[in-house]
């Protein structure tokens, strides 16, 4: 793995050797944020954590970003390199937020680390396993990639290698490259949230998207394998038992027209954790926390 990157961050050395890879953005209370691709994505909340003096840390997951990928590590796995962080950082109490692909993360950190989170928010998580219904097309198709028999890691590494070099080009010029052949192509498999989203966005949260989702691939082969393991992951259900969780602690956001993960899945972790307060946005979609970015704030700085 390449030790260094382009992008800002740091790395830790964990107990058995491994790297972890993170971001600081902002100052004062902390949260850890479990991304849906790399510790970047905390760059999303940088207005926040000024505003509502935050200290969001944003972590790159085995296999993404600066984190060294190892097979057959579990989500519980991750738990504890979380707490290591912490107490690198040192840091006692935190709350998490995790969106998309980091929700089961915050759930499970939720179970493992209940008695050092003062809070746990979920947006657009999927419940364990996935429920798949009225999911996107592309989504779909990412994770039934890995189980294709003989060629299904042949595929996701193809996928991986043409996200890296399709979002390359989307940083360099969003406009140029949804206005080729390729960018036409790339909007007519997107949900009609990302297509407005790629469409109208102002150039800054453009470039965040760009920027994150890069360094989520940077490894290569080792992301590659990363998302393959993901996908497996997510087929399973949950290694912690979700009744563990003290009462009250997680909160859950989505959308009515996630086309990305169905809110069904929302519906499925609320009744399964203690006091889960779930919350439901009308006629939103996958990237509803982007509206109401001032309402986060104000939970995780509660």
């Amino acid at each position: 793995m390449n030790k260094e990157s382009k992008e800002p961050g740091k790395i830790i050395t964990l107990p058995d050797g491994r790297q972890l890879g993170y971001l600081i953005v902002g100052e004062g209370k902390p949260v850890f944020m479990l991304s849906a691709s790399s510790r970047l994505q905390a760059l999303w909340l940088k207005g926040t954590a000024s505003s509502k003096h935050l200290q969001i840390i944003g972590v790159d997951r085995p296999g993404y970003g600066l984190s060294t990928y190892v097979p057959n590590k579990g989500i519980i796995d991750f738990a504890a390199d979380v707490g290591c962080l912490a107490d690198h950082l040192g840091i006692h109490k935190f709350s998490l937020v995790g969106w998309s692909a980091g929700g089961p993360y915050v759930i499970t950190c939720a179970a493992l680390l209940g008695e050092r989170v003062t809070r746990a928010i979920v947006i657009g998580g999927p419940s364990l396993p996935i429920d798949t219904s009225d999911m996107a097309l592309m989504t779909r198709i990412t994770l039934k990639l890995p189980s294709v028999p003989l060629v299904g890691t042949w595929l996701t590494i193809i996928y991986v290698k043409m996200q890296k070099n399709m979002f390359t080009k989307i940083l360099k010029d969003p406009d140029k490259y949804l206005k080729s052949l390729s960018g036409r192509i790339f909007l007519k498999t997107q949900t009609e949230e990302y297509v407005k989203f790629w469409t109208t966005s102002s150039s800054e949260k453009r470039n965040v998207f760009a920027v994150q989702a890069i360094e989520m691939y940077r490894q290569g082969h080792q992301s590659a394998r990363a998302l393959i393991h993901l996908t497996r992951l997510f087929r399973k259900g949950w290694e912690v038992n979700l009744s563990q969780i003290p009462s009250g602690l997680v909160y859950i956001w989505h959308g009515t027209s996630d086309g990305i993960i169905p809110v069904s899945n929302s519906h499925k972790n609320a009744k399964s954790i203690p006091g889960a307060q779930l919350r439901i946005f009308e006629n939103e979609g996958h990237l509803c926390w982007l509206n109401h970015l001032e309402e986060l704030g104000e939970l995780l700085s509660s």
